[in-house]
């Protein structure tokens, strides 16, 4: 009960984010929840990985919001997840594409109830957020507090950025992948998924006064960098 009146939860939500256009040349993200919540105890039925994903989630930050899973228990951990959200949308009558999907804790400071986010979003969106200079400028949300998120998908775009040259040379051997304690995987993997391609807004644009939050990501000691 303390941990839930403090924000802390064992929530896990599988959230799709989308950029609507905004004429003449913005877009505004908006992200929706496309699964069942879950906890961890439903997420995985093995105690062991229930309190090796919580301890992960206590190494997060704004900065590094993805999960740090590593060697063969983190590896099972990402696929159990993803395994999931491809297994619950399996039978989805929308048409599919490539998505990406990555487990995320965002810091506490500046959310409202800290849990694990399964994001996922379209590669072609999540390597726009490379360029912070773009998002500052061209990314309107729906609500004011949604500016963390901004921060979060940027920083897990840097990820990507990093493992796409990191497994490069792994992944061009043929050899089948096989994973052990000193084997480093893909925290960022892609899905193939059904979800709605008609989203809309609740709210309207709204444009983050970065100014306002400089502090805040300066001392949560977050990187910002242009592409």
């Amino acid at each position: 009960m303390q941990r839930f009146q403090q924000g802390d939860s064992d929530d896990v939500l599988f959230q799709a984010h989308y950029l609507l256009p905004v004429p003449p040349d913005q877009v505004q993200l908006v992200f929706r929840n496309v699964t069942t919540k879950l906890t961890v105890n439903q997420l995985f039925d093995n105690r062991a990985a229930r309190d090796q994903i919580r301890s992960l989630t206590e190494q997060t930050t704004l900065h590094d919001p993805v999960l740090p899973t590593r060697g063969t228990m983190g590896f099972e951990l990402l696929n159990d997840a993803a395994n999931q959200a491809a297994g619950t949308l399996a039978g989805s009558p929308f048409a599919k594409e490539v998505w990406l999907f990555c487990m995320t804790c965002e810091d506490r400071i500046v959310v409202r109830r800290r849990c694990i986010r399964c994001f996922l979003i379209r590669q072609r969106d999540l390597e726009r957020f490379r360029d912070w200079n773009w998002v500052s400028v061209a990314v309107r949300i729906e609500k004011p507090w949604h500016w963390f998120r901004l921060v979060a998908l940027h920083r897990v775009a840097k990820v990507w950025d990093s493992e796409l040259a990191r497994f490069e040379a792994i992944e061009s051997d043929h050899s089948f992948p096989l994973v052990d304690e000193q084997l480093e995987h893909r925290r960022i993997v892609r899905l193939s998924l059904g979800l709605p391609d008609s989203e809309v807004a609740v709210a309207e644009p709204f444009a983050v006064d970065w100014t306002q939050h400089s502090e805040t990501l300066k001392q949560l000691g977050v990187v910002l960098e242009q592409a």
